[in-house]
């Protein structure tokens, strides 16, 4: 289909709703999210605003700390417009950064502190950053020379400043955020979205999950995540609270101790984030979960029958909303709501939302009718500005067409779709190569390109298998040089490991002499077969048989190599080999604390297994030796005391 197919000017008005699907038209009470925080801080000053462990900043307190580093930046040389990156764990610090940045008239940038030095430097390089906002532990991942503004170590100056309002000119149609994704040429693109966009979305989500000043938000996505923007700015909105959890590791456990401490009404995350959640502590003791009445999902679709057991029972009182909606349309565009009565697969995307317009195109850039699969288009309030610097990128899926005998800026988004008869949208997959893993965007031509860089390589192909209902993961296919890559497989991880985020590094890799070819001389992925079980060494397949489990290990030792074996689906892990090395991520981290529970009864903090990322270490922390494991176990044990006292126990930070 070509970007520029002409749709229909005049369309009749009976079949334009099936046609096109059209969300309420509302107006808006105001087009900046900080104003309408501002107005409820001069409303409740003295009310909980943010809490994070045991501190808590009531709204006065909030907007003071966010108008004195608002005015600080500004002393720093940020201007209205200007691009500021924020580097910062999740925490009372990153709530305040990015108010200061808007409050400045700035547009903030998340970067993520686990990822890459290489990656965030290139993204601070793309999008020409201004400044960027980081603490002294993570000066390090700043390439030299590139201005910052350490919160910490700044503390002294920044409390010095005014704490008054600052006046700065709102431009309703200039830029709120960019956000980086994973680009199919071999590099990260960064996706900008306006403010009036931004404030329809929160505005809408306010209305269709009633919230209310009694309301309170536990963050459980990173704050990279698209997805996590809303929920950082609706508490505040509303008058409600927003808590943040203590480090930024992935942990049901103490995620589930949060939610029942701090009386959670709504999480929002993807369906890889909640199922842990609900299937570990939540299916132990579902009454963890008792304050939840929303479950937000995005991201990828959702199985609605791992959801069913905590859905049902007696002590769930939520509803879930599943949303769609691509980066490049402000997060969310359709959403649908189920509970346990309508839970049946598949999940549509339901509806568009308020001053959002959609189009289902066929293959000739005509509108598809009911049941008829096409592209879906996207129009209205959500349309984003576009990718920085990727004119072209922009000028194949940003595209003005008229509309009802109005020219109307469009994002054709590559999901294929389908509307049904009574007007609801489903997701059918991709019409290209990009794939979503664990609600992650990622386009497979990125860690291709990344792979294609190595020598040694003459091709690569990347793919998402799911071989096993339920258990989807990247397979990297290599063809290497004849002398092959010099550390194998664990040399490749580390190689993209230094480049990527590490959801993106494949699970698995599958050594080829060569790929079989389509009549048009394109590589057959239909052809590329599922991978073998892996060995020990993570070296090409020599033909030599995989070497017994390692003689003389403790029990402990035993289990935690059965674990490893089944989560990382290897047939054979040395005792010393790192978790990460052998095709560990950070959400299989997470299936092996679930099977440390179910296998061994213990419960133990993410934060201690990442600590600990080698059989024979982790079989000493487990066992209690103190010379490797205390320091590591007693800071994870703070960390989820700390979780668990979330409740309104904290004391009010000073201004």
């Amino acid at each position: 289909m070509t970007h520029m197919a002409p749709i229909a000017a005049e369309v009749p008005e009976r079949a334009r709703l099936l046609a096109w699907g059209e969300g309420p038209h509302r107006a808006l009470a105001w087009t900046h999210v900080v104003e309408a925080i501002e107005a409820q801080a001069a409303r409740t000053p003295d009310r909980r605003a943010a809490v994070c462990g045991d501190t808590v900043l009531d709204y006065a307190t909030l907007d003071a700390r966010c108008n004195r580093l608002a005015r600080h930046l500004q002393a720093r040389g940020v201007r209205p417009g200007d691009r500021v990156a924020l580097c910062l764990p999740r925490g009372l610090d990153l709530v305040v950064a990015l108010l200061a940045v808007l409050k400045a008239g700035g547009v903030y940038l998340p970067l993520d502190t686990r990822h890459p030095a290489a990656r965030i430097a290139f993204i601070l390089d793309d999008a020409k950053v201004a400044l960027t906002v980081t603490a002294t532990p993570f000066r390090q991942l700043m390439p030299a020379g590139r201005p910052v503004c350490l919160v910490d170590a700044e503390a002294p100056a920044i409390a010095a400043c005014d704490a008054a309002p600052l006046s700065v000119a709102r431009d309703p149609d200039a830029p709120i955020y960019v956000i980086y994704t994973s680009g199919s040429t071999g590099e990260p693109k960064g996706a900008a979205a306006y403010h009036r966009g931004f404030a329809n979305l929160v505005q809408w989500y306010l209305e269709a999950m009633a919230v209310t000043a009694a309301d309170r938000v536990l963050i459980i996505g990173a704050f990279t995540f698209d997805a996590s923007q809303k929920n950082l700015f609706a508490p505040l909105v509303a008058g409600g609270e927003l808590h943040l959890p203590v480090g930024d590791a992935f942990d049901p456990e103490a995620l589930a101790a949060a939610i029942a401490a701090g009386g959670i009404t709504w999480v929002n995350g993807t369906p890889s984030n909640f199922y842990p959640i609900v299937e570990g502590p939540g299916a132990r003791r579902p009454a963890l979960l008792r304050s939840l009445r929303w479950v937000v999902l995005g991201g990828e679709p959702i199985t609605p029958q791992r959801l069913l057991g905590w859905l049902r029972d007696p002590d769930c009182g939520a509803r879930i909303l599943n949303t769609y909606g691509p980066t490049e349309c402000t997060d969310i565009c359709a959403a649908w709501a189920f509970d346990a009565g309508d839970a049946e697969p598949p999940i549509p995307l339901g509806r568009p939302i308020d001053n959002v317009r959609i189009a289902v195109l066929d293959e000739h850039g005509g509108l598809a009718g009911a049941d008829e699969a096409g592209e879906l288009w996207i129009g209205g309030a959500g349309v984003g500005a576009g990718y920085l610097n990727r004119d072209a990128l922009n000028a194949r899926h940003f595209v003005e067409l008229p509309v009802f005998g109005q020219v109307e800026r469009l994002y054709r988004t590559g999901d294929r779709v389908r509307w049904r008869a009574d007007g609801v949208l489903e997701f059918l997959g991709r019409i290209d190569h990009q794939v979503k893993l664990r609600g992650f965007r990622v386009e497979l031509g990125e860690i291709e390109a990344a792979l294609k860089a190595v020598p040694a390589i003459r091709e690569a192909v990347v793919l998402l298998r799911e071989d096993t209902p339920g258990d989807q993961r990247l397979v990297a296919y290599v063809a290497a040089a004849p002398d092959g890559v010099p550390g194998g497989e664990v040399a490749l991880r580390r190689h993209l490991a230094e480049r990527m985020p590490d959801y993106m590094v494949p699970a698995a890799f599958v050594w080829r002499d060569s790929f079989a070819l389509t009549p048009n001389g394109k590589v057959d992925r239909r052809m590329l077969p599922p991978p073998e079980p892996a060995r020990a060494s993570g070296a090409p397949d020599t033909g030599v048989p995989a070497a017994s489990p390692i003689a003389g290990m403790n029990v402990t030792e035993q289990a935690l190599m059965g674990i490893w074996q089944t989560v990382l689906k290897r047939d054979a892990i040395g005792l010393d080999e790192n978790f990460f090395d052998v095709g560990g991520t950070s959400l299989s981290m997470v299936e092996v604390q679930a099977a440390l529970g179910r296998r061994l009864g213990r419960l133990i903090p993410v934060v201690a297994l990442f600590a600990h990322p080698t059989i024979r270490r982790l079989a000493r922390a487990l066992d209690g030796d103190a010379g490797s494991a205390e320091p590591a176990r007693g800071r994870a044990a703070r960390q989820v005391e700390a979780l668990r006292r979330l409740a309104g126990t904290g004391r009010k930070a000073t201004p």
